[in-house]
């Protein structure tokens, strides 16, 4: 390989960084098929019990310490810029293979949607630019380096405050969050309900747990207890085999509760929708409003995802839930409250950010090569 080159680099911590890389890369191939970009996961070249290790630790503390998890979250935030070279245990494992990758080809720059990258090599002598992709609706410090060239952000807000973070020489740039192609162009309400067989005269409500399926359990009680039994409820469980069962075992008819694993086409499901209950992360949040539906946010796990619930709620384009009995609270409100959903629905439109990821894609290729090397 000789010619001029992109590499996207993410990293296995949750699905949404790998998902926000494919999409950019997509938005890559689509652009220019000529461009050679390839797409690495951080992980996939540590050793195995890094691997193991980090990418088991995210999850593990989400689900079974989450007040840890919050502590640790806030305990390493702050206002400083967070140089976070890691040390040699860093350099004799992860680094080492990740410094070879940077330089075993002729990478004009490297974008990253994850902050571990960017922490191990911004500013390093001898190695390409760095680009980042924030893919949450706030900035906590670990993202945050004065090294990166080039920052993508979500809002306004965040950029005013990556200025306020001393990266002045830094470019940042308001773009949302990248997601994939098939959520600009996702189909009617009418044409997903016909594809996914769902009543077209009935009201739809989406629950899901992310890729781990967490909370649908607890979004789906709550959305059988609160709404009129007109309305049809499409669960998605994804990963979490055992809520699928348990919620099949509950006897529920399929005219109202429809239990599904992992799906695809989620941009089917989502334009089916009147609204998408589930875990604000930051790409479920980017993909639900790009399609132009509103969010009833449940249980946000601490740190990152308690700022996305607060974006998204400040905008007026989504209602959060924390406990049981407020779930089902915001079930009933979004389907008897006179004008709620379409006020919600409006506000989601309104901000949803369909193009972000060929908006970045374009960005790269005008700021990192010139005409004449497309």
């Amino acid at each position: 390989m000789s010619r001029p080159a992109v590499l996207i680099v993410s990293a296995a911590n949750g699905t949404g960084h790998i998902r926000a890389a494919d999409a950019v890369r997509e938005a890559f191939a689509a652009r220019d098929p000529d461009l050679y970009v390839e797409h690495i996961e951080l992980l996939s070249i540590a050793p195995r019990w890094v691997r193991t290790f980090y990418g088991s630790l995210f999850e593990t503390m989400v689900s079974r310490a989450p007040r840890l998890w919050k502590e640790i979250y806030r305990f390493t935030d702050g206002a400083d810029a967070n140089q976070a070279r890691w040390g040699p245990v860093a350099h004799r494992t992860l680094f080492r293979e990740f410094r070879r990758l940077l330089k075993s080809g002729p990478w004009r720059v490297c974008l990253c949607t994850h902050f571990l990258p960017a922490q191990l090599a911004a500013g390093r002598f001898g190695l390409p630019p760095l680009a980042l992709v924030i893919t949450d609706f706030g900035l906590h410090r670990f993202w945050v380096q004065r090294g990166v060239a080039q920052y993508f952000v979500a809002t306004d807000t965040m950029a005013t405050d990556l200025r306020r973070r001393r990266v002045r020489r830094s470019r940042i740039e308001v773009t949302g969050i990248p997601i994939a192609p098939a959520f600009s162009c996702a189909p009617s309400r009418t044409e997903a309900r016909a594809e996914l067989g769902l009543a077209q005269d009935r009201p739809v409500a989406l629950v899901m747990g992310g890729g781990l399926g967490i909370g649908v359990e607890e979004g789906t009680a709550a959305a059988l207890q609160a709404t009129h039994p007109a309305v049809q409820i499409v669960t998605i469980c994804a990963k979490n085999e055992a809520a699928r069962v348990r919620l099949l075992s509950l006897g529920v008819p399929t005219e109202r509760l429809h239990v599904l694993g992992t799906v695809r086409g989620m941009e089917r499901y989502l334009a089916a929708a009147d609204v998408v209950a589930g875990k604000p992360g930051g790409l479920t949040v980017s993909e639900t409003l790009a399609v132009g539906r509103p969010l009833l946010l449940t249980r946000p796990i601490p740190g990152a995802e308690e700022v996305n619930t607060r974006a998204v709620v400040e905008e007026g384009a989504g209602l959060c839930a924390s406990t049981e009995q407020e779930m089902r609270d915001a079930f009933y409100r979004v389907f008897a409250e006179p004008g709620l959903l379409e006020r919600l629905s409006a506000e989601a439109r309104r901000i949803g950010r369909p193009h972000a990821a060929p908006d970045i894609a374009a960005a790269i290729q005008r700021d990192y090569f010139p005409p004449r090397d497309v």
